[in-house]
């Protein structure tokens, strides 16, 4: 770790990392909500091809073992700027930081709940500089001590909150960017020592949060709080140290994907905290923010509700299709959608199911692995990124009715079909995921 006096940051640097260009999602209980795909152009990171077994298929897990043993997982919070670092200071363990830890099995809940940040000078800094303690303003320090606490604690599932724009947001990032270059901090060499950051996706690929980030926004909005939550799916975390740790903190999820890993992840993200939200409220939505993903969590110990599987071919633009969930598999809510990333650009494509996963066989220069019969849903077209928005319809077609209706504890298959006239046979697929639906 770099240790240095206190520096103060240049005017422009810290608004640059908030005052980030996007389209939102915000939650308005009268009007509908819309989404937006992701903008940026670029390759996407590559969603691990979990197997499918009887242990990631059922709680028989490492962590659900050790759950029903009596060992609590670990939730890891971070915290950067005030408001984000005092709105998590009542889960601190270090008593210097924190005097009664609040988070022992926190509400009952069956989780421990630790939490990291840097202090300041000044408390209410608006140009804060590096800071004392952990997670410093610095990205060596930064990279040092998040794989210093993620190695001690194993979380289960991580939240890294930074300040946001100047005003009472609440907004959950969508997408998290390996950039190969970021925003200078303040001590030499001021950039990462590698950038990108993550060697085993391509440079610019997007790692989206595995939060639950609908049933995040709605909790907030029901909870009376005076902030306003919302979803940022267009746009990226800032280039700075924000998004930086949330990147480390997506790319630990997805490198720890798998059911059956001991130290397995179930979610990962980042929310950026308006500079106006007061620390008491913002320690109250941080608490709002937690049950909602305790509750996924909980779900997903009882029985994972998506796991991608299938590898992908190459097609005639990328080495591989993905399929991408995005949301959770609520029948209530109707969060989750899909994205297939990385097909043919300016291709249609389509959206299918199954009752399971089936072995791969071929398919046009892809591979079929959803088990028939099959269901189809509409044909839509791509963009010149290649990149399809894949909606489910729970009110038409064969997701409302019938032996391939999203009921809740249904488990289906899902994978897309894209034409590729460039390919040897015209068309090929994406991975695909299983996908257990909820109430």
């Amino acid at each position: 770790m770099k240790l240095a006096p206190l520096l103060v940051a240049p005017a422009a640097l810290f608004p640059t990392d908030l005052a980030h260009a996007q389209t939102v999602r915000t939650v308005d209980p009268a009007a509908a909500s819309t989404k937006s795909i992701p903008a940026a152009a670029g390759p996407v990171a590559t969603v691990s091809t979990v197997p499918v077994s009887a242990a990631a298929a059922s709680a028989a897990t490492a962590r659900a073992q050790s759950r029903a043993a009596g060992t609590r997982p670990y939730v890891l919070l971070t915290g950067y700027w005030p408001p984000t670092n005092e709105a998590v200071r009542h889960f601190s363990p270090q008593p210097s930081l924190n005097p009664v830890w609040e988070g022992s099995d926190w509400r009952g809940r069956g989780y421990d709940v630790v939490s990291f940040f840097p202090t300041f000078a000044s408390p209410n800094c608006s140009s804060c500089g590096t800071g004392f303690g952990d997670l410093i303003v610095d990205y060596q320090a930064t990279t040092d001590d998040f794989a210093r606490i993620v190695d001690a604690y194993e979380p289960i599932a991580i939240i890294t909150f930074s300040r946001g724009f100047i005003n009472m947001s609440w907004e959950v990032e969508a997408n998290q960017y390996n950039r190969t270059s970021w925003i200078n901090d303040f001590i030499p060499p001021r950039q990462p020592d590698a950038s990108p950051p993550d060697p085993t996706v391509d440079a610019g690929a997007i790692r989206h949060s595995t939060l639950p980030v609908e049933s995040i926004v709605e909790r907030i909005a029901g909870s009376g709080l005076p902030v306003v939550p919302n979803v940022c799916y267009s746009a990226d975390g800032g280039g700075f140290l924000s998004e930086y740790i949330a990147y480390l903190g997506v790319t630990h999820q997805a490198n720890h994907a798998d059911p059956a890993q001991p130290d397995w992840c179930v979610a990962a993200g980042h929310v950026h905290v308006g500079g106006l939200v007061p620390w008491g409220v913002a320690s109250d939505a941080v608490d709002e923010t937690l049950e909602a993903v305790l509750d996924y969590v909980d779900g997903v110990l009882a029985a994972p509700p998506i796991q991608p599987f299938c590898p992908g071919n190459a097609n005639s633009a990328y080495s591989e299709a993905v399929l991408t969930p995005i949301g959770d598999p609520s029948i209530s809510t109707g969060g989750l959608s899909f994205l297939a990333q990385r097909t043919t650009p300016n291709q249609a494509g389509l959206l299918f199911y199954g009752p399971g996963a089936a072995s791969p066989t071929p398919l046009g220069d892809g591979l079929l692995c959803v088990q028939g019969p099959l269901y189809r849903l509409p044909v839509v077209s791509g963009d010149t990124r290649g990149i399809l928005e894949l909606d489910l319809d729970y009110v038409n077609g064969p997701l409302s009715v019938g032996p391939g209706a999203a009921m809740p504890g249904a488990t289906f298959a899902f994978q897309a079909w894209f034409r590729d006239p460039f390919g040897a046979l015209g068309s090929n697929t994406t991975t695909a995921a299983l996908v257990t639906f909820t109430l």
